[in-house]
């Protein structure tokens, strides 16, 4: 009778320990079914949500800024000391001294024949005359500068006027035929006039090219305004963990 008892509440307690692990098993798979798809949101809300590219017209009208006169006269003074508007000054008056320094030793008939004379009447082309257009400078200028790239374009402009007049009346003598010569004041005030005129054309079609390729391509401006952080590895975390 004794053994018959013992093996009574054996049973007794093995069916006890099952009835009470059934609800624990059970709130468990609960509780597991219902953190999968909490952290599956998670992971959708973590992810970066890419803009959706517009159409090749939206960006066209979409990248045209109406021009903020006084916003731009006041931002001037900061957009000055940008890279925009002193590279190309350099540019410009770095081409006009090279200008002058090489076409004193060149004529007119010795001035096609020289290698060197064609890759300074090019940089000279592009950062210096006026007419109608300083167009690298201009293109520089407009493409990098962060707003009023007009106005930048419109000073860039009047520099490259000033000095494509110091070069026509320093060095224009010995670069033309004494049978032609050139009306060195009348072209000097043309580049005055259309050389401003033209770089701030230049410079904000520059700018309007740069925002639609921004708009065309949203990825582009994501990237450089947030860039991919570097992968972590356990060395990394590790060391982390050491150094607090």
């Amino acid at each position: 009778m004794a053994r018959a008892k013992r093996t009574d509440r054996t049973e007794a307690r093995r069916r006890r320990r099952t009835e009470q692990s059934i609800p624990v098993g059970g709130a468990a798979a609960i509780a597991t079914a219902g953190d999968v798809p909490s952290r599956a949101d998670s992971a959708r809300t973590d992810q970066p949500t890419q803009p959706p590219r517009p159409g090749v017209s939206a960006a066209l009208r979409g990248a045209f800024r109406p021009v903020d006169l006084r916003g731009d006269l006041r931002a001037l003074p900061r957009l000055l000391i940008h890279w925009s508007f002193w590279g190309p000054a350099l540019a410009t008056i770095a081409s006009t001294i090279v200008y002058i320094a090489v076409a004193r030793n060149q004529t007119a008939t010795t001035a096609a024949q020289d290698q060197s004379w064609i890759l300074v009447n090019l940089a000279f082309q592009m950062f210096v005359f006026p007419l109608p257009a300083p167009a690298g400078t201009a293109f520089i200028a407009g493409f990098g500068a962060k707003r009023a790239s007009w106005l930048i374009g419109l000073i860039l402009g009047v520099l490259a006027a000033a000095c494509f007049a110091v070069v026509l009346y320093s060095v224009s003598a010995t670069l033309t035929s004494p049978n032609a010569p050139l009306d060195v004041r009348a072209l000097a005030l043309q580049g005055f006039l259309v050389g401003p005129i033209g770089s701030a054309l230049f410079a904000s079609a520059a700018a309007w090219y740069r925002r639609f390729l921004n708009l065309a391509n949203p990825n582009r401006a994501q990237r450089r305004g947030h860039p991919t952080r570097p992968q972590q590895g356990r060395g990394d975390i590790k060391r982390d963990r050491l150094s607090r």
